[in-house]
């Protein structure tokens, strides 16, 4: 016992742990180990299920620091009682400490403390913290065994919103899939996540063997459980009367501490009589991949449903639409209306117009809004051809879409390093433009030389096409001058709008 007491916090050290257990002397939350010299602090009190409860946020007072700390501070502000009302269970600590991570070394929580880097895009950029969400979690799943604990951690905030527990927008919910690489495929050099798995060495060297896939395994438990049976596996993990030897992490269920893994099937039987084990074969025990179970969570019509989901909902993994009613399962899915019944288009209209475009790299709902398509015939020795430009105001938002003659992903498939730029030509422009990579997983983008005045930034999905929103208000023009590029690391763009015929958006003031 004192041998394996020993390995744990060896690994815990090496590894930066997220979810170990560390011993109590090295959780007391001592002003000592906490006002270091030279750190600045942010606090705030919040009541979590009737429990007073501190947020310490520690920094150095250099550069956007505080701006970081102040968003650190009030995203877990909120997002912390969410979770316990979510779960029934309070955060067991009563001060909990979240300090800026300058050394270079893996973020972690330790329980009294989470070590997060802070080094966001920018403070001021209106997202999630993937990341944040991530070791918070972890004081109610900080246990054994890791596939459960990583995942668990990293698909929390998806589940809730998904449940309607959590407010997240769509681009939200992608950046968080994107951060743990829902949209990759499964590495060359995959291997089972079980207790038997060779995985904890891999943890270092490759991100996508647990993260991503145990990611990836709570979006299949999730899909097949439900809302509520998923809700209810994650509370059957946790017994908050237990005694536990450290004062942070919630212990786990007798199950999970006599059996590990075959606990947790232990637990996923009691809320769903499934062949657990064959369903995620090879994604933790060591029996292999069945084809049904790896292919599941690929998305073959391109709607941004995986067939996994698909399949639940009923709608077809190999049609994009359905009911064929002209728009595509995803964004009805979004709308809330239904992708298996033919809709009446004015109604599908009205729904378009209240809720705004649907970014999801297909261009099927903005055959249903008032936008009149500004075309660009082919230049001399340019790789896109024939671009479409589209745009829609709503709340002084403006969404705006680009489609070629051929899908962007198909165009500059071997291409890497691409981005969209959209030069600001406006008479009194603050900025030289905004960017936008030309990655799937990426959910949002970033202004260049802004002078004064709100920052107004980028979002949107690139696919078939490229669709994007920024946010118009405050703009000192009348009406926005844009003229669209596409650009390498180096080197003349690869493609460009006609420099004397630049787009001109009249602007909602």
């Amino acid at each position: 016992m004192k041998l394996r007491f020993i390995l744990c916090l060896i690994l815990t050290f090496c590894l930066g742990s997220l979810s170990q257990m560390i011993p109590k002397s090295n959780l007391l939350d001592t002003s000592e180990s906490l006002n270091e010299k030279g750190l600045e602090s942010q606090e705030k009190t919040i009541q979590v299920l009737g429990e007073s409860k501190t947020i310490r946020v520690l920094y150095k007072p250099e550069g956007m620091k505080s701006q970081f700390a102040k968003l650190v501070l009030e995203t877990s502000a909120a997002y912390i009682p969410k979770v316990a009302e979510y779960l029934n269970v309070a955060p067991k600590g009563k001060v909990l400490t979240i300090k800026d991570l300058t050394d270079g070394t893996t973020a972690r929580n330790e329980g009294a403390i989470i070590y997060l880097p802070f080094a966001f895009p920018d403070p001021e950029l209106p997202i999630q913290a993937p990341l944040l969400y991530h070791e918070i979690g972890h004081w109610w799943f900080g246990q054994d065994p890791r596939w459960i604990s990583e995942g668990v951690s990293s698909f929390l905030p998806i589940a809730m919103a998904m449940g309607g527990n959590l407010d997240l927008n769509q681009l939200e919910i992608h950046k968080i899939k994107s951060w743990w690489g829902f949209f990759n495929p499964l590495p060359k050099n995959d291997s089972p996540l079980g207790d038997k798995a060779k995985g904890i060495e891999n943890i270092i060297t490759n991100f996508p063997l647990y993260y991503e896939k145990s990611f990836k395994i709570q979006y299949l438990l999730f899909l097949e459980l439900g809302t509520e049976g998923y809700r209810n596996f994650l509370v059957s993990l946790m017994n908050p009367k237990h005694e536990t030897w450290h004062d942070y992490f919630i212990a786990p269920s007798q199950a999970i501490l006599d059996h590990q893994s075959k606990g947790v099937f232990t637990l996923l039987k009691i809320q769903k009589d499934f062949k657990w084990e064959n369903f995620l074969s090879g994604w933790v025990l060591q029996s292999g991949y069945q084809m049904d179970t790896r292919s599941i969570l690929k998305d073959s019509d391109g709607d941004s449903l995986v067939d996994f989901e698909e399949f639940k909902i009923g709608t077809n993994p190999k049609e994009w639409d359905s009911d064929k009613d002209g728009l595509g399962d995803y964004a009805e899915l979004t709308l809330g209306t239904s992708p298996i019944e033919a809709n009446d288009r004015d109604y599908l209209q009205s729904k378009i117009r209240n809720h705004g475009i649907i970014f999801d790299g297909v261009k099927d709902d903005w055959d249903f809004i008032e936008s009149k398509p500004i075309l660009l015939r082919n230049h001399k020795n340019q790789k896109v051809l024939d671009v479409e430009f589209r745009f829609f105001q709503k709340d002084k938002i403006l969404y705006g879409m680009l489609a070629s003659a051929k899908p962007f992903m198909e165009i500059f498939l071997e291409e890497k390093d691409l981005y969209f730029f959209f030069a600001d030509n406006s008479k009194q422009k603050e900025r030289i433009g905004f960017g936008f990579k030309m990655n799937p997983n990426d959910a949002y983008g970033w202004e260049f030389e802004r002078t004064k005045g709100k920052k107004r930034y980028v979002f949107g999905k690139v696919g078939t096409v490229f669709e994007f929103q920024i946010d118009a208000s405050g703009h000192p023009d009348p009406e926005l001058v844009l003229i669209p590029l596409i650009n390498g690391k180096t080197g003349p763009s690869v493609w460009h709008w006609d420099y004397d015929h630049p787009i001109l958006i009249p602007l909602e003031h």
